[in-house]
């Protein structure tokens, strides 16, 4: 049997007739909204679940990116809705770069930097220079003065006790002075009433064909820190990817991972134990573009580098692989959302 439905009000009758009567009523029906509100409702629902920051779904962190460089934390952060509050870098192009993508003029020396000065944030991020404690450099180690810069890290933690601690350097850093420097810094850190989780990370194991490593520490404020589950935060095993040059950058490379992207030895011969921007590619010789090696960090083909071309290879060689801060972020929104 046929039903008719009155569009403004839902009444529904079984004879066209008394529909037609309906319709042309003088005092016109009222709209019936339930169905409306309730799908209003849960919509409106859902949505406050993913933007609301009273959520229990989502948190809105904020951090601070010191010795920020191109902005690695930042750009992997500002995708988990994270905010950046405070940045600093002492260096002109690489903060142009930073304002360039991120709106954000990152502030000068660290050293000159008042932490009360600073609003309240929830995570630190450093990636502290590398070249004291590298194999390609002279590992002073606390005895140059960027090996000190580690001290003017934790005088922010002093003032503001965030709830995470991440600082990035290079693996040379574990045994620099026999192990001595490390246990230094873990003890600065664990004196804060922080626990600490490190480890070693290598881009060709997350879906980045290149050999790059990274040493990170993570310090957990022990007020909500999970002590049976803290050595999880840094167990990354679910975003392990491989791929090979091959099919990361379109091209037949001969060679499955690049080498490490560094700031020195570029166009060294191809032989050379200082090449890394050389591969063969169909037979051939091929150097490794700017763009070839911000996709090879993590970085998409929308990302600006300021300066002339040496200013940013300088930066590309210097940066931490986005898919190091990306794992990390992605690994702590799990823990505070107990998923690990």
């Amino acid at each position: 049997m046929v039903k008719y439905s009155c569009n403004n009000c839902q009444k529904v009758f079984d004879q066209k007739g008394h529909y037609e009567k309906h319709l042309q009523r003088k005092t016109p029906c009222k709209k019936d909204n339930t169905i409306e509100r309730l799908v209003e409702e849960k919509v409106k629902e859902a949505l406050s679940k993913i933007i609301n920051p009273k959520s229990s779904s989502f948190i809105p962190l904020k951090f601070i990116d010191l010795f920020c460089g191109m902005g690695s934390f930042h750009y992997s952060f500002k995708k988990l809705g994270w905010e950046c509050v405070m940045a600093c870098d002492n260096n002109v192009v690489v903060k142009n770069t930073y304002k360039e993508n991120y709106g954000i003029t990152p502030l000068d020396d660290v050293t000159l930097i008042e932490p009360s000065t600073v609003q309240d944030y929830d995570i630190l991020c450093a990636g502290f220079p590398c070249q004291p404690f590298s194999q390609c450099g002279y590992r002073k180690g606390f005895e140059d003065k960027r090996g000190t810069l580690f001290f003017n890290i934790m005088k922010f933690v002093t003032f503001h006790k965030p709830k995470f601690i991440i600082l990035e350097n290079v693996q040379g850093l574990l045994s620099h002075d026999k192990g001595q420097t490390f246990n230094k810094i873990k003890t600065e850190i664990e004196s804060m009433n922080y626990l600490i989780e490190y480890k070693v990370l290598k881009c060709s194991d997350y879906g980045l064909p290149q050999m790059r490593k990274r040493l990170f520490i993570i310090g957990i404020r022990d007020d909500i820190a999970k002590e049976a589950q803290i050595e999880r935060i840094l167990n990354l095993k679910e975003y392990e990817k491989k791929t090979i040059l091959k099919d990361f950058l379109g091209k037949n490379f001969e060679k499955d991972t690049a080498y490490t992207i560094r700031c020195g030895g570029k166009r060294s011969p191809i032989n050379d134990k200082h090449n890394w921007d050389g591969y063969i590619v169909d037979g051939k010789e091929y150097r490794l573009s700017i763009d070839d090696c911000l996709k090879l960090q993590g970085f998409d083909n929308t990302f600006k580098l300021c300066g002339n071309v040496g200013d940013q290879w300088k930066q590309l060689g210097n940066t931490i692989p986005t898919i190091f801060t990306e794992i990390i972020g992605k690994s702590i929104y799990n823990y505070l959302h107990k998923k690990v």
